[in-house]
């Protein structure tokens, strides 16, 4: 995507978001590719719907997902004028806690999923992960991709399937129990699936 164009809230090698080999972009440096924002998620989300509505561009933002609450004003005009911009918020789990409190996203998703015209994709694998993306470029909005920050397993019948929104990943006959999950969770549903039929259930 020779258009794509972005940053982070100063935390490029932790969101994994910096464009290798694009260079970054400054003062005589325009034709570059990555963004240094800065710690400012809420002017950082307000250049970007500058970006998106200038036409021509596909740009996205990160930061922690934690912090997704100070760019929040910023990520409702984009919903409300639907520019496309792409927010990256990554470090989204339960296993999240070294930093404490204060980096434990407990009550975003929920908020996030509420703002109406916002696509949020919650990814089980890196398979749903990409499937997020071609969502992100071909939907007339902004998305937000609610990352994990550990490693997780891939799944055999994951990836475009997560563009309808929600599907069967492991399906059992005569099953007596529904366990739903999204993101990092869904190995734990997937672990938890298993030892359940280990015990006949």
């Amino acid at each position: 995507l020779p258009n794509l164009i972005g940053g982070s809230a100063d935390l490029a090698p932790s969101t994994k978001t910096e464009l290798k080999g694009k260079g970054w972009f400054a003062a005589g440096a325009y034709e570059n590719a990555n963004i240094h924002y800065g710690v400012r998620e809420f002017a950082m989300a307000a250049a970007a719907n500058g970006l998106a509505l200038h036409g021509g561009l596909r740009t996205f933002c990160s930061t922690f997902f934690v912090f997704s609450d100070y760019l929040k004003g910023a990520l409702r005009l984009s919903a409300l004028m639907k520019a496309p911009v792409m927010y990256v918020l990554t470090h989204d789990s339960i296993g999240v806690g070294e930093d404490g409190p204060t980096h434990e996203p407990i009550e975003h998703l929920a908020a996030l999923r509420a703002v109406p015209n916002v696509c949020v994709f919650r990814p089980a694998d890196g398979k749903e992960t990409a499937a997020g993306y071609l969502s992100a470029l071909t939907y007339e909005g902004p998305t937000c991709m609610v990352l994990s920050r550990q490693n997780l397993p891939t799944y055999e019948k994951s990836g475009p399937e997560a563009l309808k929104g929600g599907y069967i990943l492991v399906d059992e006959a005569d099953a007596k129990l529904i366990l739903i999950a999204t993101g990092s969770e869904v190995a734990l549903a997937v672990d938890a699936q298993k030892a359940l039929k280990e015990k006949g259930i």
